[in-house]
This record gives C-alpha cells, sequence and structure tokens, in this order.
C-alpha cells in the first residue's frame, strides 16, 4: 500500500490558499456588415419549424474583409491594438472541417516565457475573414521587477523540494537521481519518481507570475496530484519559497439510468445494446484503436473502484462484462451499503460517461478542442487522457468532483458514498444529475481558454458561470415530452435532502424561482455568492433553452440509435451547441456579461444571421436581468452592485 501523503483540507497548510492577481478583461464583440441576412427556418408540418444545419465552409458572406490567415490576422490585431506588449501564441484552433471559426489564445510574455493568467483570445470568421470577438486580460506596464533581475536561479528539483518541504509532506529530501525529466508540450517538463504526488509524477513549467499590476518575477509552475485532489502550486524563483497554491479540484455536495432521468430513485433501469455515436467513438467505448476491453475500460472511460480507500489504485478492480460483453447486473434496493451494487454501479457510470463524451463531441468538443480520449483518432490535441471514473471511493464522503488537468493528462471524476439522507448510503453512481454535471465541469474547464490551461475559470462570476453550466446540462439532458419549461426541477434529490441542495428549483414560474441578474448582488465586506451565481446562470440558460424548443422541432432523445440520421438538427441539441460555442469565444474568466455576449456571437455564427433564434435567445437573458444595458459590477455605498435590464434589441420587437 502507497504512503499517503495528504493534503485534506487547506487549513492545514503552512501557508492559506492565495488570492492571485487577474488583469481586467477588455471584451469586446464586432459588428459584421458582411453577413448576408438570411432566414435558416422553413415550415414543417403542424407548424412546427426546423432548423437547418449549413454545412460547414458554405455558409454565404457578401464580402472578405482580409485575405491573411487566422494566426495573421490575430498579429495584425496585436500590432494595430497592442503595439507594445510581447505575446506567446498557446493555442491555434483553426480547423477547417472542424468550424468557420478560428479561435487564437495567446498569452502575455516577458523575454518570451508566459505571464500567469493573461489571455488573449481572437475569434475570427474564416469566411469573410473579419474579427468576430476578442478578450484581451493583460497588463499594460507589467516589467521583471528588480529584484528578480539579478543572478537568482532554482532548478527544478530545488522548486520540487521547497514545496515538499513548505506544505509538509515529506520529511526525506529528493535526491535529483531519483527523478526523470522529460520535456513534453508548451515548454511543460513531466517529472516521475516524485515521491509525495498521487501517481509518483508532476508538470512544470518555467513562467512569470504578476506580484503587482507593473511588477512580475519568475516561478516554478508545478501541477500535481497530491491526495484525491489536483493542484497548481508556484515557486517563487527570488524567494525561494510557496507564494501561491490553488485547488483545480471541481467539488459538488449535490443530489444519477436512462440519461433523461434523473437517478434510480424513480427512474426504472433499461437496457441499450451498443448505444455509442459512431462519428464520436468509432470503434465503440471498450476499444482504444490499440487494444481491446471486455471490463469498464475504453478510449473515452476507465470506471474503477475504490472500496478499500487507498491512496493507489493500481491494485483496484475495473468490472468485467464477460467475454459476451454483459453488462446487465442485477440492484438490490435494500443494500445497506454501496459496494452491495458495485457492479451496477460500474456499469451505469461507464454508459453515462461515455454517452457524455459522445454528445460532447456532437456539441463539438472535439479532439481538436482538447476532449478525453486516449487516443486521438483524428491526430488532433493531446491523446493518453480519458477520464478516469472512481466509484465506491471511500476516500471521502457526501461529495463527487471532478479534476480537469490540461489536454494529455487524465482528468478524474471520484464519486464517494453520501449518507446525508437517513437509511442505507446512497451511491451517485446512480444519480444522473450529479455524473452530468460533474463531466460538465471537465467541458467548461478545458473550452475556455484553451485546452492548455487551467486558469480560466477561477474569478468570482467565473467560478459561479462554471457551477451554472453544470447545472444547466444537468437540466437540459433531462428532457423529455412530460416536462414543460414551468415543471419545477430540484436537482442531487438522489442524494442530498433540501437543506443541502440548491435553493430554488429550476423552472420558467418566477413565483417558483424568482431569481434575476441583480441577486448577484452583495455586501463589500460579504463573499460572492457561487452557488447563487450558478442558479442565476442555469435559470437564465433554462430559459432560453425552452424558448428555442417550444418554436423549432425538437427531438428529447436526439443521441439514441434511431435518431442518429435525422434530416435535421433538433432545437433541443442546438442550443447546448451554441452553448458549447460560446465557451470556446469567450474571454478567460469571464463576467456573466462577456460570457452572454460570447453565446450571442455563436448565435450569429449559427447558420448565418437567423433573426428570430437571435431574438429567443436575447427574451431569455432578459426575462432574468441580463438585458442589453445590464450592467456589471459596480460598487456603491459598500455594497457590490448587479443591475437588471429586461431590454432585448430593437429588432427583436417584431419577433416577440
Amino acid at each position: 500500500m502507497a504512503c499517503a501523503y495528504g493534503l485534506n483540507n487547506l487549513e492545514k497548510f503552512k501557508i492559506e490558499e492565495s488570492s492571485n492577481l487577474f488583469p481586467e478583461t477588455d471584451f469586446n464583440v464586432y459588428e459584421r456588415p458582411e453577413l448576408e441576412i438570411r432566414s435558416v427556418v422553413r415550415e414543417f408540418d403542424k407548424d412546427e419549424l426546423e432548423l437547418e444545419l449549413v454545412e460547414i465552409g458554405k455558409r454565404k458572406v457578401l464580402y472578405k474583409r482580409n485575405s491573411l490567415n487566422a494566426t495573421e490576422i490575430a498579429k495584425q490585431f496585436m500590432e494595430q491594438n497592442y503595439p507594445n506588449i510581447e505575446y506567446i501564441f498557446t493555442n491555434i484552433l483553426d480547423y477547417e472541417e472542424e468550424s468557420d471559426i478560428a479561435s487564437i489564445h495567446m498569452s502575455q510574455a516577458i523575454n518570451g516565457v508566459e505571464i500567469s493568467n493573461t489571455a488573449i483570445n481572437v475569434n475570427i470568421d474564416k469566411l469573410s475573414g473579419s474579427i468576430i470577438s476578442t478578450g484581451v486580460s493583460i497588463w499594460e506596464d507589467i516589467q521583471q521587477s528588480n529584484s528578480a533581475v539579478g543572478n537568482q536561479s532554482m532548478d527544478l528539483v530545488e522548486a520540487i523540494n521547497i514545496i515538499r518541504d513548505n506544505l509538509e509532506l515529506s520529511t526525506e529530501e529528493i535526491d535529483s537521481n531519483s527523478l526523470t525529466i522529460e520535456k513534453t508540450f508548451n515548454n511543460y517538463l513531466k517529472v516521475k519518481g516524485v515521491p509525495f504526488t498521487h501517481d509518483k509524477s508532476l508538470m512544470a513549467r518555467k513562467i512569470y507570475t504578476a506580484v503587482s499590476p507593473t511588477k512580475a518575477e519568475e516561478i516554478w509552475e508545478i501541477t500535481a496530484e497530491i491526495d484525491i485532489d489536483f493542484y497548481v502550486i508556484s515557486v517563487s524563483i527570488n524567494s525561494k519559497t510557496v507564494v501561491q497554491i490553488n485547488n483545480i479540484t471541481r467539488h459538488a455536495t449535490y443530489r444519477v439510468v436512462p440519461l433523461n432521468k434523473p437517478n434510480i430513485g424513480n427512474s426504472r433501469r433499461e437496457q441499450y445494446t451498443d448505444p455509442y455515436i459512431p462519428g464520436s467513438s468509432p470503434f465503440g467505448w471498450h476499444d482504444d484503436g490499440v487494444n481491446q476491453y471486455s471490463d469498464t475500460r475504453g478510449n473515452n472511460i476507465h470506471v474503477i473502484e475504490n472500496s478499500d480507500g487507498d491512496d493507489s489504485i493500481k491494485e483496484n478492480v475495473y468490472i468485467s462484462g464477460g467475454p459476451d460483453m454483459n453488462f446487465v447486473f442485477n440492484y438490490e434496493g435494500d443494500a445497506e451499503t454501496i459496494e452491495g451494487n458495485q457492479s451496477a454501479a460500474a456499469a451505469n457510470v461507464f454508459y453515462l460517461t461515455n454517452l457524455l463524451h459522445d454528445i460532447f463531441f456532437e456539441l463539438g468538443f472535439t479532439e481538436a478542442y482538447g476532449n478525453f480520449q486516449y487516443e486521438n483518432f483524428s491526430g488532433k490535441g493531446k491523446g493518453g487522457d480519458p477520464v478516469y471514473v472512481i466509484i465506491s471511493d471511500r476516500k471521502g464522503e457526501n461529495n463527487a468532483q471532478m479534476s480537469t488537468p490540461v489536454d494529455g493528462k487524465p482528468p478524474k471524476l471520484r464519486l464517494f458514498p453520501f449518507t446525508i439522507i437517513d437509511g442505507p448510503e446512497r451511491d451517485p453512481s446512480f444519480d444522473n444529475e450529479i455524473i452530468i454535471h460533474e463531466y460538465t465541469h471537465g467541458v467548461s474547464q478545458r473550452l475556455t481558454g484553451g485546452q492548455d490551461t487551467v486558469e480560466c475559470l477561477k474569478n468570482d462570476e467565473a467560478a459561479g458561470l462554471n457551477e451554472g453550466w453544470s447545472d444547466f446540462f444537468a437540466n437540459a439532458l433531462q428532457f423529455r415530452k412530460n416536462r414543460n419549461r414551468y415543471t419545477p426541477l430540484e436537482l442531487f434529490r438522489y442524494v442530498l435532502d433540501e437543506e443541502h441542495g440548491r435553493k430554488y428549483p429550476i423552472s420558467s414560474d418566477t413565483s417558483i424561482n424568482p431569481l434575476m441578474y441583480s441577486d448577484l448582488s452583495y455586501n463589500e465586506n460579504e463573499k460572492f455568492g457561487t452557488y447563487k451565481a450558478c442558479e442565476v446562470w442555469s435559470v437564465m440558460l433554462h430559459e432560453i433553452f425552452w424558448n428555442v424548443v417550444e418554436v423549432y422541432k425538437n427531438v428529447p432523445e436526439f443521441y439514441v440509435k434511431d435518431n442518429q440520421r435525422l434530416s435535421f438538427a433538433p432545437s433541443n441539441f442546438i442550443v447546448m451547441k451554441i452553448v458549447v460555442d460560446g465557451m470556446k469565444l469567450q474571454p478567460c474568466n469571464p463576467t456573466f456579461i462577456s460570457a452572454r455576449d460570447s453565446i450571442i456571437t455563436a448565435v450569429k455564427n449559427f447558420n448565418g444571421s437567423n433573426i428570430r433564434l437571435l431574438c429567443l435567445f436575447w427574451d431569455g437573458f432578459a426575462k432574468r436581468g441580463l438585458g442589453v444595458n445590464a450592467k456589471g459590477k459596480e460598487i456603491k455605498d459598500n455594497k457590490v452592485i448587479y443591475t437588471n435590464d429586461h431590454s432585448v434589441p430593437e429588432e427583436c420587437k417584431d419577433y416577440l
């Protein structure tokens, strides 16, 4: 059994989790006069409207503004607007067969070395050569600090030993001869043989961090899994101490059979054969292109149990379906512990997370954009990162969490037993809402700011948005015929009671859910309400979802085999796709307003300019106070104020 180096809670550190410095984000959406204005709807029987998917590269434009390629356009933007800012390219997402939009990601730099928490993204319509939106988070006047200009130096082994000592992870000095260091991607080094990390490895790179808006010092940035969480730890080369530490694991303490049913407590299990989507998982779910498995392993997902709560899961088991690949297991409703239904739990989780992989692939979270796969069959992005789902995990309780490192390093989704509700233990492996919520954290983490950063959902509003997207997809993927926009949805109620769950059900009925954008406001001496913000964003997206599915033809189970060759795009699918596209376009650490504007930009880039569809999105935002003239964070009389606005663009008044 491996020795457990546990950080557990931040209170046990010798330093507190530090508050990082972030530059303000200048986010802009640009007018698009080159777009051909046209409707992309056609009448359907019974007065239903269909949404038509226009092939990539086939959308018409009136003229081409710029003949340069996307990268050159981004360079031109920087030269014209920020001529004195040094920058480096971090991600160039420009794939002809994937999208008509190229997203160019950059970071501010000093002497060719990235400055942390800075981000520049330029989104370009390739057909017209026009910039459609930009997000710039930089320090205008930053320089290398005087104290760091001298001859101070620190090798990586010394930095690792400083972490070991400062965080009291071990008393034994680590010798360089015991470590293996190899170059990987984006200036990262992979270190093997580290005794205090979960998998005996870590990732490291040398970058700058801002110590003030005008001063930066060089640090070693270490990403490591310690105990059950992933941390980004900064070691100052100047002071030779740990100066920043951030837990990048997303926790969810909330309340899981068919995808569109909430949990086993109120849903009958059903049986499916070969339910994978071929375009997303071409070799099925148990084949990674090299190995074929008959247990809960494959290219996208590895499900493993951790009933002993051991720090190492290498000796723990995958659940076998036998030579017939038959994952049909009995479920005992009166089992006292979650281990009594472990095989059924593994089958449920393996099915659900693989289906989520396939659906999000169809929605645009592909290999090129950093999705989770062992083998990337397109050759784009970085492979080697299927999601490891750990069930019956006795390392914790009353929780579930998703840890998502940069592209190429596997995420981990951990499901702990719940004991909040009286009676036998409850297993979140049977709570679809929790699993969808946690998996979505991985999607939003990889897409926001590009797949090679984990720093772009850390600010107050960004953290609330992150939770809100996860709740939205847990809601939207439960869309079925017996629900309407007013049906109250109380998430995670299989494992959580009313006291521990969300404050309001998700519903368009404002007497049931009264939340507005202005509810983000708080007293200056208090903390920002992350989960209140989560509920506000979630219900806004709920309004948009139902606005669209009530007007255009929808197909609740668009992902099942019989529905995979439709001649039209189901409206429920399109709303989710546009939300995912918005994640790709938004700046690092978005606000509610910049996230809204990114979604609106994504609507405008969907099949040309469909004014009716655009206005349905605006109407959803405006109902909950995030209309055209809503005002973001302002400080008045010791309060942080967010101001509602219920107006929509003038052009929408003929459609609403």
